[in-house]
């Protein structure tokens, strides 16, 4: 019964992201720390001009690197792409408690 109740917990965190590579990257190492990886992490980056993309191309995330419409836009691009029961939006900086 908890391997079922696991899998029908999965999530989809959704990450926005502008020119905040040192952000990202602290959003990526509290996503790595967490106890369950039961999730998906989607990456929607704004075309940025730091080493954002370089830096996805290590992760396993999913990401797309475009130009958007603000904070929202990007928001929604990452809400279309995720298949996650539930949705987590955590801007780049944003971290998860660890436990």
């Amino acid at each position: 019964m908890t391997q079922n109740l696991e899998k029908q917990l999965f999530f989809s965190i959704i990450t926005v992201t502008l020119n905040n590579l040192e952000g990202l990257r602290r959003t990526h190492e509290s996503l790595c720390a967490q106890t369950s990886q039961n999730f998906e992490w989607i990456v929607v980056e704004g075309n940025s001009a730091d080493d954002t993309a370089a830096f996805m191309q290590s992760t396993t995330a999913q990401w797309s690197s475009e130009p958007d419409n603000g904070n929202y836009d990007a928001m929604n691009k990452g809400i279309t792409r995720a298949s996650g029961q539930y949705l987590l939006i955590l801007n780049a900086g944003d971290t998860l408690a660890t436990q």
